[in-house]
């Protein structure tokens, strides 16, 4: 960002936003539903409607998020995996532009106050088009992802390392195409060996 260039309020408050990471890093995590509750009801967050296929069945379930006393003005949602609760994920300072200033500042303005509070990030997933920052804390995973192709928009989300890693490989069992006899993509049913010739 260039120095003379002067700073936006933010709204969210970067401030407000890394305090409830704090408590969900360094609070109890839920193991239940009733845990889940009642730490939606002290951070102040409502649980909302399904966003997910009716007719899609799988074991990770994801659910619109209110946060605060204005929750319109922050995308959110939180995730389920087996019935447990994987993590919260939030789209922050998004516009209409590519490379929006406001959103670049929010995302710098997160990777300062994060590192201040847990050291240096990493960068798992090396992507040049969206930078991402990566802290594993308490078992506890948060992400920041800075989106800049049509659109600009900051995505965080605080997770479960184990349940969010749990969920993403069910997603790609699910995902993974299978086939009648386990051949190869592409492979005929009907090209079957020959029995006792050769083959070719």
């Amino acid at each position: 960002m260039d120095a003379q260039q002067p700073l936006t309020t933010l709204v969210p408050d970067p401030a407000e936003i890394v305090g409830l990471i704090e408590k969900l890093v360094e609070g109890r995590w839920p193991r239940s539903e009733f845990d889940r509750k009642t730490l939606f009801l002290d951070l102040g967050f409502t649980s909302g409607a399904s966003w997910d296929d009716a007719v899609t069945a799988t074991e990770t379930h994801h659910y619109s998020l209110g946060i605060g006393e204005k929750p319109r003005e922050i995308m959110s949602s939180w995730t389920s995996h087996n019935g447990r609760f994987v993590g919260i994920s939030m789209h922050l300072y998004s516009s209409m532009d590519t490379d929006n200033p406001s959103t670049r500042q929010g995302f710098e303005d997160f990777l300062q106050r994060l590192t201040a509070l847990y050291g240096e990030p990493t960068n798992p997933w090396h992507d040049p088009v969206v930078p991402a920052c990566v802290w594993s804390v308490n078992g506890r995973r948060i992400v920041i992802r800075f989106f800049n192709l049509q659109h600009s928009s900051m995505m965080l989300s605080v997770e479960d390392a184990g349940l969010a890693s749990a969920a993403e490989a069910a997603m790609r069992r699910n995902s993974t195409p299978t086939h009648w006899n386990n051949s190869e993509e592409g492979a005929s049913p009907f090209l079957l060996p020959r029995i006792g010739g050769r083959t070719g």
